[in-house]
């Protein structure tokens, strides 16, 4: 008799963490749903008009080296950028400037939220910008 409950013990661990795995696994799958429809919240800014080969280069290093390159960058092009882009660039640099210059960079992503339309493939993106620049 002992060695049959011993055998049902036995079997119910193993049955058990079988169970265990199975819920982890769900957890992963939705996790990984999770991600992808975070991934699919972007999209929408992918369909923004490119740019010139050369200016994605020069808006590239403008980026890397800094607020005050992008700065720079965006004075001298921003009237050669179609609008939805050009306000996106915008809110990349309202968001490298938010720690160094907080009302400049409430100044610029405000000017980008009046001047979006709410179908815009940035509004997600501004929706999701409103606590940091209040």
């Amino acid at each position: 008799m002992s060695k049959l409950l011993l055998v049902l013990l036995i079997a119910s661990v193993v049955y058990g963490v079988y169970r265990i795995s199975r819920v982890y696994e769900a957890a992963d799958v939705e996790e990984r749903a999770r991600a992808r429809e975070a991934a699919s919240e972007v999209a929408p800014e992918a369909s923004l008009p490119a740019l010139s080969p050369q200016a994605e280069a020069t808006l590239a290093a403008a980026t890397a080296a800094g607020a005050p390159a992008l700065k720079t960058w965006l004075d001298a092009n921003a009237r050669f950028i179609p609008e939805p882009r050009l306000s996106a660039i915008q809110l990349d640099y309202a968001q490298v400037l938010i720690r160094s210059n907080p009302a400049e960079a409430r100044r610029i992503y405000n000017a980008v939220k009046a001047r979006t339309p709410a179908g815009s493939p940035l509004a997600p993106r501004l929706s999701r910008l409103s606590k940091t620049f209040q």
